[in-house]
């Protein structure tokens, strides 16, 4: 062959690709090059201690999606990281502060075959409005309007300015009825209490899983999840007790930190915690590795009130410095001062160490371990006078956490700390679209709560699986155990 007719025989093949849909390329091309896609024999087992409640793409509790977020999916989705990626979008935008553009995914089909475009997204919005319960009602509370510009272009238009919109839209899933979704895997079988079942779907516009089918199973007997795993019947154990944990191999126990802070919070309008000397004494009392020998190493020290990782971490606060020497001791003479401390009722250990070393001092403590709705109401009306709790950055944010607990008006508020700066600052946070301006507004929020002294944040909480040996996985940082990151 001639080098022309070589030439001419490229220019021939390179027009013929032209006519060539580039799905046969991405999808029909390596099936006939490589055959189809080759899963694992074997079906994928995660076992959990608690069942699914709800398998619809509304439910948005954790123990649900755990489940079924590998059915369904939104316009965009975090990574494990909790950052930003694209899902059933492409790309989005803002046109104007309350006007966002997303350009959606070509060529994705729901489970049932139904091509996906922009009217699909705007019959979830509306049937979500309609049948979705409270939570997701929630998320989508900012939206005012969804309008479709194209078949696969399409504007949210939201009340206000919100900067979080895009952290709601990853639990905005995208379906048509029957739980159908556009996910890596359909479901195929649930068994309430008990299973369920999933299988791959072939027509997935993404990358395939490395198993074709998954089940999702409930075993709430400690004992009898442990047998099980030393059996090698199951593949990732989902929420391991931290005393189970030590009996396992190490190399077999992940651990993913949680974004779960939990601190000790003072009722700033009492007349004895309003005194700042008092606060600065308690502050003194507490060995932080102390608390992480309580938690078997399986909790670490925190310097704030949000964890790193999240959005609004200032990492310019340093962390509290223990020194045995200095801790206060016997604040008030014989006179003492009696203070209530909250806190629930599986923090019996915690909460034993925090008493003791008040009582040295000087207070007269008494002990009120409640369950987590009871501590909830009693932080609600103020009555709490010195308690302990968590609060967790599900979608990564402090946004959630200073609306909540520091804002003067924020629900577990109530009249306990008051700061007109602070309050105009997150104020200002909440409509703020520049991302850099509004981490600079956030990590300063961060730093005033910090010198004010409302609390003393002890420890960030973290999730505990086991894994059998050979099955590749890593936690996520939103806790979902994703069957699709599996190897």
């Amino acid at each position: 062959m001639t080098k022309k007719n070589l030439f001419t025989g490229l220019l021939i093949l390179i027009a013929l690709f032209a006519f060539i849909k580039k799905d046969f390329f991405f999808q029909e091309l390596p099936n006939k090059v490589f055959g189809p896609h080759r899963y694992k024999a074997d079906t994928l087992t995660i076992v959990l201690n608690a069942e699914a409640t709800d398998i619809s793409p509304y439910s948005l509790n954790l123990n649900n999606m755990i489940r079924t977020a590998n059915a369904y999916e939104g316009l965009v989705k975090f990574d494990k990281n909790l950052r930003i990626v694209p899902g059933l979008a492409v790309s989005w935008g803002n046109l104007d502060p309350v006007t966002w553009e997303f350009k959606l995914r070509k060529e994705v089909v729901f489970q049932d075959g139904t091509p996906f475009d922009a009217q699909s997204v705007i019959d979830s919005y509306n049937e979500a409005q309609k049948i979705g319960g409270s939570q997701i009602k929630s998320v989508l509370s900012t939206v005012k309007e969804i309008q479709k510009k194209d078949d696969f272009t399409l504007k949210i238009i939201t009340q206000k300015p919100d900067p979080l919109v895009l952290s709601k839209l990853t639990k905005f899933h995208i379906n048509r009825s029957d739980n159908t979704g556009t996910g890596p895997y359909k479901i195929q079988e649930w068994v309430k209490g008990n299973y369920l079942t999933l299988t791959a779907f072939e027509n997935y516009w993404g990358r395939h899983p490395a198993y074709r089918t998954v089940n999702y199973q409930v075993t709430k007997n400690k004992e009898q999840r442990q047998t099980d795993f030393e059996r090698g019947l199951i593949d990732i154990l989902v929420a391991v007790p931290r005393d189970q944990a030590l009996e396992l191999p190490k190399e077999q126990v992940k651990t993913s930190y949680s974004l779960e802070v939990n601190f000790l919070m003072f009722k700033l309008d009492d007349p004895l915690l309003a005194d700042r000397e008092i606060r600065e004494a308690i502050l003194t009392l507490f060995d932080p590795a102390k608390i992480e020998e309580i938690g078997n190493h399986f909790v670490r020290q925190v310097s704030q009130f949000v964890a790193p990782g999240v959005y609004g971490y200032n990492p310019g606060i340093s962390m509290a410095e223990f020194n045995e020497g200095e801790r206060a001791k016997d604040l008030f003479g014989e006179q003492r001062k009696k203070i209530t401390l909250d806190y629930l009722t599986t923090y019996r250990t915690l909460a034993d160490y925090l008493k003791n070393q008040l009582r040295e001092a000087g207070f007269l403590v008494k002990d009120n371990p409640i369950s987590p709705s009871d501590l909830l109401q009693r932080v609600k009306d103020n009555q709490s006078q010195l308690f302990v709790i968590g609060w967790q950055a599900e979608n990564g944010d402090a946004g959630g956490f200073l609306d909540d607990f520091i804002h003067s008006k924020g629900q577990y508020n109530n009249g306990r700390y008051k700061n007109a700066v602070v309050d105009a600052l997150i104020e200002k946070s909440r409509q703020e679209l520049d991302p850099h301006k509004r981490l600079t507004t956030l990590q300063k929020i961060m730093e005033l709560i910090h010198k004010d002294l409302i609390g003393i944040p002890l420890f960030e909480s973290s999730r505990l699986y086991a894994v059998k040996k050979g099955v590749e996985w890593e936690p996520r940082l939103d806790g979902l155990v994703l069957a699709t990151d599996v190897k």
